[in-house]
């Protein structure tokens, strides 16, 4: 599929571990109910540099951090990380997309200090914020965006619009460039069927029910339909020459075929498995004894006949029915 040496950007989640329990994450059911299949795991910055040499970070552009279950500023050493990667490629473009509710001003005056651009994921405001950023505090993510502004760093303000919400975009807009953000971004998005989603609470029972917008709705019919009729799979990995490193030490082309909290009976797990076997993983082998085998070039060899069920529902090929992916 690619070689080591021709690895140019890293997708990088530093640990599944989150504060934050919002409704369509992986890591929960339905926001309030862990996932029965969630194993938590953090990389430490000593794990990182055993997988990860300088010579390494010298060959990449682009490393973003943006978690598959968690979030990294839950996580002990995400600092100490950065400022190893900024030491051996002061060029390196580094990113971490992050809910923001936690770690100190300090912290985050820390984080400026490495240029590492920081989107924030603000679905509102106070009032409404936190409807589906469970767990989170509004007041605390604005504190934060304050001092790493502040401190020069570039930040993103990215907003997921809801029914709750949609009155607000451009209030929230208007907060951002007073606060300093360079980036303002309201997106609808497509996870929500029309029905809405009943949030749960820790116990079980209902909390609330999120709404999508009827741009929503319109969005989530077009994928449906894009995902039925799209001839190829166009994998977004190879023509990046990307890899995605997850927080239980898995390497794989993207975050899609990371599935560590998946239900085993899901068929897409069950094809994966059947096609790929076990996922590469950083604690047993180096990333170069991963990159040789023969794990990548299996999963491009299926692409033209039997894809992955995964890569055929994230990157358009021609898909079996929807039940299929329950």
């Amino acid at each position: 599929m690619y070689k080591l040496s021709d690895i140019k950007r890293i997708h990088l989640e530093i640990t599944s571990k989150c504060q934050a329990s919002c409704p369509m994450c992986s890591r929960n059911m339905q926001g309030g109910v862990v996932n029965p299949w969630l194993v938590e795991d953090e990389i430490t910055i000593e794990q990182f540099k055993e997988w990860i040499s300088p010579e390494f970070i010298k060959q990449l552009t682009v490393l973003y951090v943006c978690g598959n279950l968690g979030d990294a500023i839950v996580a002990k050493d995400t600092l100490a990380i950065f400022q190893y990667l900024r030491k051996h490629n002061p060029n390196l473009f580094l990113e971490l997309h992050t809910n923001g509710s936690a770690k100190s001003k300090q912290w985050w005056e820390d984080l400026a200090k490495e240029n590492v651009r920081v989107t924030f994921g603000i679905d509102g405001l106070a009032d409404t914020h936190s409807l589906y950023r469970i767990g989170t505090v509004w007041d605390k993510i604005i504190e934060n965006a304050r001092a790493f502004i502040a401190a020069g760093g570039s930040a993103n303000w990215h907003m997921l619009i809801f029914d709750h919400n949609k009155h607000q975009v451009e209030q929230c807009e208007a907060l951002s460039v007073e606060l300093g953000f360079r980036e303002f971004k309201a997106k609808n998005s497509a996870r929500f069927k029309d029905t809405g989603l009943v949030v749960l609470t820790k116990k079980g029972t209902t909390s609330h029910i999120l709404y999508p917008t009827d741009r929503s709705i319109e969005i989530r019919k077009n994928v449906v339909d894009s995902i039925q009729s799209a001839p190829v799979i166009t994998c977004k990995a190879k023509e990046e020459n990307s890899l995605y490193i997850g927080a239980n030490g898995n390497l794989t082309p993207c975050c899609w075929l990371d599935m560590p909290a998946g239900n085993p009976t899901y068929s897409y797990i069950i094809d994966y498995a059947n096609k790929i076997g076990m996922t590469p993983n950083l604690k047993v082998n180096t990333l170069e004894e991963i990159m040789s085998s023969e794990y990548f070039n299996k999963i491009e060899n299926l692409m033209g006949f039997d894809p992955l069920i995964r890569c055929a529902t994230q990157c358009g090929k021609v898909s079996p029915t929807t039940e299929q992916f329950k």
